[in-house]
């Protein structure tokens, strides 16, 4: 509730997606006592309503998740306002993005980072991020397309897959293309009845093959977003070095902030992070080690 709070208060104006991976995790768990089937078909329509790209569609799937869900999803479905989890109802732009994964990749990025002291944990972060924020910025000064060259690659994708399709025009920029199933697209209004186009910003087989149809540069149809400016723009600023050869030393007389006093807990820190409900964390055995963990005879670090 106190990150809902905050969100509301900072960003109030920004729409609030919820992640989709937890929500499918929290939805099994809701149905424990029914059948593994019954709760991977429950998960499965959720997904699809969660994807919907149109209202009708959602509400299509949403009646069949009801209907064969009963008591516990209405339950599970209760405060689960739409516009925070479906595409269809979302208020902003997602981008394509339905889960934080952004944000484990990033834990997972300061693994070895974690376990240091706190002000040891943030030089390490800053030295991390500012070699990171360096390098991406030199590799991007190589990029001499308009869009990023992984988004340059999905372009080239979609054209290959809609070269087949027959484009018929309609007037004032709309257009309707014969592929499975036929669709309508509009360049000027940049929407597509895929939903495709206005739910990534990005355009879709059906926008690509008529933008090519009409000689349009394509690039001139993708939101900024996706630009190779956006991302120089993104790591421009440089986190600047923090020299400590010219910093005095602190007399040791003055006073000091002094951690609070405590009782240590028993046995060992914890250096991992706590797995999130539902969350299968499989294990492997080390070729070298021989014990069950995460990591591999390539990654293993333990003593021998």
């Amino acid at each position: 509730m106190g990150l809902l709070m905050a969100r509301r208060d900072i960003f109030p104006e920004s729409g609030h997606g919820y992640c989709l991976l937890h929500l499918k995790r929290n939805l099994r768990d809701h149905l424990k006592g029914t059948t593994r089937a019954h709760r991977e078909r429950m998960v499965s329509l959720f997904v699809r309503c969660a994807y919907a790209p149109t209202r009708e569609i959602f509400h299509q799937t949403m009646s069949s998740l009801v209907s064969s869900g009963g008591y516990k999803v209405k339950e599970f479905l209760t405060n689960l306002h739409y516009e925070n989890w479906s595409n269809a109802f979302f208020r902003g732009q997602r981008y394509g993005e339905m889960t934080s994964n952004v944000a484990e990749s990033f834990n997972s990025w300061i693994e070895d980072e974690r376990h240091l002291p706190i002000t040891t944990l943030v030089d390490a972060l800053r030295l991390k991020i500012m070699n990171m924020l360096s390098n991406r910025r030199d590799e991007s000064r190589k990029w001499v397309g308009k869009v990023c060259p992984e988004m340059d690659k999905r372009l080239r994708a979609s054209f290959n897959e809609s070269r087949t399709w027959v484009v018929s025009a309609a007037g004032d920029g709309v257009y309707e293309v014969h592929s499975f199933p036929n669709v309508t697209v509009d360049i000027n209004r940049r929407i597509c009845s895929c939903q495709s186009w206005q739910l990534t910003g990005f355009p879709c087989a059906h926008s690509v093959v008529v933008l090519a149809s009409c000689g349009k540069d394509i690039t001139d149809y993708v939101d900024p977003y996706y630009f190779t400016q956006t991302f120089c723009a993104a790591y421009s600023y440089s986190i600047q070095p923090i020299p400590t050869v010219w910093m005095p030393e602190r007399p040791i007389e003055e006073d000091f902030l002094l951690p609070p006093l405590c009782k240590k807990p028993p046995g060992r820190p914890r250096n991992k992070r706590i797995p999130s409900r539902g969350e299968n964390v499989s294990l492997i055995r080390c070729g070298r080690c021989h014990k069950m963990g995460k990591h591999n005879r390539k990654s293993c670090k333990e003593a021998m």
